[in-house]
């Protein structure tokens, strides 16, 4: 197994992706036309592509051996019936104890409502833009997508045409479900965004900007959507400014706006960070609070707590 920064989960990856009718043995980005600084910060990634009914059976793998895959991608060739339903549920079980599935949203709005999206009007291709709340983001702006569906719920966009979501990550207990029509690695800014989704998919920090310094937009960190475990949701602005996690490494004190996804378990919580890393422990604060729109603060104990996912 791989050694990973401050990760003790492995995700799931893909085998041959599709990208603007050309075919990329190993990965979809192209290596040699990145900056050599971002060279140097690419890690080996497995992968596993189910893009037919007869790739199906790979998804045996994940129950043999699940540490082996870094990502699952999903192409637009394969269908939700092609899956048994002890096929699906061990699929959908590896994606929420930590790893990676990602969907490519053309034709596939069965996976996009399986997985929590909600897929709206069909989308022709388009030249999409950043939104800059996530740092998979780093050094993107533009980016040429083919077919796919506008994406009507979610939990952080990343590629909006025209007003219209048409990229986006969820968060699946542990797990993250990548949403994105094809993306043409020579055009614009696709190759980087590829790059940095194998990357940030894969349970490894995104490459650091080339970009002369140039940073991301502000992504407004403190705003967020707590699930409890009795199902109700939370929505406002995190007051909460710090979190305290204890791991098998030494405790560790995050800021808020450094943090992407928390999940609270009975057995062990996890922490994904918005620079990439991931990590299982202890939450050893005891409450959160979270400002409403309505101007009421909740104070909430952590105990009580399923998820809390920043929305932007």
């Amino acid at each position: 197994m791989k050694p990973k920064t401050f990760k003790m989960t492995v995700l799931a990856i893909i085998g041959l992706l599709v990208f603007s009718g050309a075919v990329f043995a190993d990965y979809a980005y192209q290596e040699d036309k990145l900056h050599p600084e971002v060279r140097q910060a690419l890690h080996e990634v497995e992968e596993v592509s189910i893009t037919g009914s007869g790739d199906v059976s790979k998804v045996w793998e994940l129950q043999k051996n699940p540490e082996s895959v870094d990502i699952v991608y999903i192409g637009s060739g394969a269908k939700r019936g092609d899956f048994s339903t002890s096929q699906w549920n061990i699929l959908n079980d590896w994606v929420s104890s930590g790893h990676t599935a990602w969907v490519n949203t053309d034709r596939n709005p069965a996976f996009l409502e399986a997985f929590g999206f909600t897929p709206l009007s069909e989308t022709d291709g388009a030249v999409a833009t950043s939104t800059g709340f996530h740092n998979v983001l780093t050094d993107v702006s533009k980016v040429s997508l083919g077919k796919g569906y506008e994406l009507g719920e979610y939990d952080v966009q990343l590629l909006e045409d025209d007003g219209k979501v048409v990229a986006a990550l969820n968060y699946q207990n542990r797990g993250v479900i990548i949403a994105t029509g094809s993306i043409s690695s020579d055009r614009h800014d696709g190759n980087r965004l590829l790059t940095n989704l194998y990357e940030f998919g894969a349970g490894y920090p995104v490459p650091p900007s080339v970009r002369n310094g140039e940073k991301l937009p502000p992504s407004g960190p403190s705003s967020v959507k707590a699930t409890l475990k009795t199902g109700e949701v939370v929505t406002g602005s995190l007051i909460t400014d710090y979190f305290q996690f204890q791991t098998p490494y030494g405790q560790f004190s995050f800021r808020k706006n450094e943090i992407s996804f928390i999940a609270v378990n009975s057995r062990m919580d996890s922490i994904t960070l918005k620079r990439g890393d991931r990590l299982l422990g202890t939450l050893t604060g005891q409450i959160v609070r979270i400002r409403q729109s309505s101007g009421e603060t909740r104070t909430i104990s952590i105990q009580k707590l399923s998820t809390i996912v920043w929305r932007q």
